[in-house]
């Protein structure tokens, strides 16, 4: 979950660029208790029997959407965006994670030999003018998606998954597998979008006016307006979206500075969700009309501090492992956090089931960090700052303006990396061009040293290869590793997909993912939120509130 807007889009199977770090922490039992990550939780209450139609949802963001257009766009701002206006392919039950169909009807086929995926569109589906939803439309957004020249930064991901999505007839859809019994077949066939066909045929998909003015949607609202940086409304509700039309007449999110302007703006009500600073949460469950929620996500979301790999200054991984060792991760989870967190060691947190704890551990100590910089040829001048070969560990760090808990990060980061002889740059920088900067697609031209980011994704681990692997288009570090691109390849055709076995496999990932240090990795976030009880949401589980938002409704 980012840190302000709540939507994220419930059926991501890709890793997806956090627009700022995940909720808070304080003292344990909330008014709704804390849903287990690692097991399904109870079961969720049946639906209410009055059902209270109308009233408009008031959300927070300091992270515009880039765009609505799916194919376009991996942040998760733009995410949040296009999950009100277009419906997802599959869904997941929020209890079991169990892939359900949405688009889709339940339970698709393997074909004999595991090399061909089919699924069954359900009948009568249309797009809000009028024009039926067919397979046409997903073997459109497929093919249009794979064009060379769409700018879909998350491509890889997909053509690593099937080598082709075809519509055998109007409600029949084929994907075929790159390899047979390819694991997560099932989970990552919810392609983005579908978007229509009609709508989009002929015309340039990266830059075109129905992209941000949608002509025809099947989600639960249409856009009403959207007035860049300043607030998006969602709205009306659309009556043939797949699951019943939303309860809700509308959504609306509000485009604020930072996090302590949302919070303002949840003490008065003119919002109704907070995701509050740690330091915030005692005071946002003592508001007598707040209802509040702490969970671990099943999709898990963590915050880190990336290395450009490729730079001379960050090239050497004892140079990686000593500022590690340099910083103390679990001050930033008491202190950041407020306990809140989960210190992190590797690229899978402890709320996945692919998790191991048995992996290197570069634990705060500097001593350790100063010999290991020493190793590397680092020598404190006469000012105490490390040169080589006439050059001076001079880096900058980078982060996305607004965000308070980015912003101290950094601050943090810049006093322990003085304390070994590394002198450090903070940055802020408002989203858009940060995230320009960070996924300069040529690892040569990528103007940062390091910088602090997040991620949130789906629960399967093999979407964490767009991150790792040495192509992948989330690849921001410059990271290369022919072992680790083998171990993700091996990892998703283990014979009958036996989670134990493909575990085994993740665990040598996170090992070598650890060991290398491309990240300094921090902390494992538990989600805190903060809802106005005039709204009735989704009874918590490991999903969060919102996995059948077309059921939120006033209470009256």
């Amino acid at each position: 979950m980012k840190k302000a807007t709540l939507i994220l889009g419930l059926m991501l199977v890709l890793v997806m660029l956090a627009a700022c770090a995940a909720p808070t922490e304080a003292p344990k039992p909330t008014s709704v208790p804390a849903a287990a990550a690692t097991t399904a939780p109870a079961a969720t209450q049946a639906p209410a029997a009055v059902r209270n139609k109308g009233g408009t949802f008031i959300d927070a963001s300091f992270a515009e959407a880039v765009s609505l257009q799916p194919l376009i766009t991996n942040d998760t701002a733009s995410s949040s965006y296009q999950s009100f206006i277009y419906a997802a392919l599959t869904r997941s039950d929020p209890n079991t994670l169990e892939v359900l169909g949405n688009l889709y009807e339940n339970n698709p086929t393997l074909s004999a030999d595991g090399a061909k995926l089919i699924w069954k569109l359900k009948q009568g589906l249309k797009w809000s003018d009028g024009t039926p939803m067919t397979a046409k439309d997903v073997q459109f957004t497929w093919d249009k998606m794979m064009e060379e020249k769409t700018k879909f930064p998350a491509k890889k991901f997909y053509s690593d998954s099937f080598k082709s999505v075809k519509a055998l007839d109007d409600f029949t859809i084929e994907y075929e597998l790159t390899q047979p019994g390819f694991c997560p077949a099932i989970r990552n066939s919810a392609i983005p979008g579908p978007i229509p066909m009609h709508i989009f045929k002929d015309v340039d998909i990266n830059q075109n006016p129905a992209n941000d003015k949608p002509l025809a949607i099947n989600g639960y609202w249409n856009l009403k307006d959207w007035k860049k940086d300043d607030n998006a409304q969602f709205a009306p509700s659309y009556p043939n979206f797949v699951r019943g039309e939303a309860l809700l007449d509308g959504y609306t999110i509000r485009i604020v500075k930072d996090n302590t302007v949302a919070l303002q703006m949840f003490k008065t009500q003119d919002i109704d969700i907070v995701t509050p600073d740690p330091i915030d949460w005692d005071e946002v469950k003592k508001l007598p009309f707040a209802a509040t929620y702490e969970y671990y996500p099943a999709a898990p979301s963590w915050t880190y501090v990336g290395f450009n790999t490729v730079n001379p200054l960050l090239s050497d991984k004892k140079v990686r492992q000593a500022i590690s060792h340099a910083i103390n991760k679990q001050e930033f989870v008491d202190k950041i956090r407020l306990g809140y967190a989960k210190v992190q060691h590797s690229n899978i947190p402890a709320t996945s089931w692919a998790f191991t704890d048995d992996v290197p551990k570069f634990n705060y100590d500097v001593a350790k960090a100063k010999a290991l910089l020493k190793e590397a040829g680092w020598v404190a001048g006469s000012d105490g700052i490390l040169a080589k070969d006439g050059k001076k560990f001079q880096i900058r760090l980078f982060y996305n303006a607004g965000n308070k808990q980015r912003e101290m990060i950094s601050i943090i980061t810049q006093d322990y990396l003085k304390a070994v002889g590394i002198a450090a740059e903070v940055i802020p920088e408002e989203w858009t061009a940060y995230l320009k900067r960070v996924q300069e697609p040529d690892p040569k031209k990528r103007d940062f040293e390091m910088f602090v980011l997040g991620w949130s994704g789906g629960i399967d681990p093999f979407g964490t290869g767009n991150i790792w692997k040495s192509k992948g288009s989330q690849n921001y570090t410059g990271f290369n590793s022919a072992e680790i691109d083998k171990l993700y390849d091996d990892a998703a055709v283990v014979p009958g997909c036996k989670q134990d076995d493909r575990k085994k496999l993740y665990a040598k990932i996170q090992q070598i993912v650890a060991e290398e240090q491309p990240y300094l990795f921090l902390y494992t976030n538990q989600s805190l939120i903060g809802v106005n009880k005039r709204i009735k949401v989704n009874p918590a589980t490991i999903l969060g509130i919102n996995y059948t938002l077309e059921t939120w409704q006033l209470n009256k």
